[in-house]
């Protein structure tokens, strides 16, 4: 109980949730990836990909590759946390208000589990569909068969991947405002 009235200043300031909404923003307006794969060698690159859910950035064999509504889902996705960063760190200044509990969001750290969710299911169906493997975290090599007049030749690209310390930032950020709600729905102790 002191502990929960301490990280709240006595019911006042929801300390946890400052920090938290704090790391949201942070979080929001970078455009870093979260995740990035690299497939080449000698720091020539077939393809690379630097993805979050804010900005995606894709090429292939030097040359950007644009879906047009890759954009439009990063937008939303941004003010999403944009929103849910606004209303956590006006909860966590008024925590003595009674409407403020429900201002204390999960979206924080329900967009990178989602992402790791997405994350996975995208490249499990592009080893089910194009029949390509890249890893999620750490180095494989790439073997893809290009037909070409009935006969075929099997590329061997080398790759890299990995969640960046953006991601883990993200996800910091997410389980603080996970911690925040718990500590704000605790009850302040009646006065007598």
């Amino acid at each position: 109980m002191k502990l929960t009235k301490t990280l709240l200043l006595n019911h006042k300031v929801n300390l946890i949730g400052l920090a938290s909404s704090l790391l949201l923003f942070y979080t929001a307006l970078s455009n870093r990836a979260w995740w990035v794969v690299r497939g080449g060698s000698g720091g020539e690159y077939t393809f690379l990909a630097d993805v979050s859910p804010f900005n995606i950035v894709l090429e292939v064999l030097g040359k950007p590759v644009t879906i047009p509504i890759i954009p439009y889902l990063c937008l939303a996705a941004r003010l999403s946390i944009l929103l849910a960063a606004t209303t956590i760190f006006v909860g966590s200044l008024l925590a003595g208000k009674t409407w403020s509990k429900p201002m204390m969001s999960l979206n924080g750290l329900v967009l990178p589990i989602i992402f790791i969710f997405v994350l996975y299911t995208g490249l499990s169906l592009a080893k089910l569909y194009i029949g390509v493997s890249i890893p999620m975290y750490g180095e494989s090599t790439l073997n893809y068969l290009v037909s070409y007049r009935g006969s075929g030749v099997v590329t061997e690209t080398p790759v890299t991947a990995s969640l960046t310390e953006e991601y883990w930032i993200a996800f910091v950020a997410g389980t603080l405002s996970a911690l925040a709600r718990i500590v704000h729905s605790k009850p302040a102790p009646q006065e007598r």
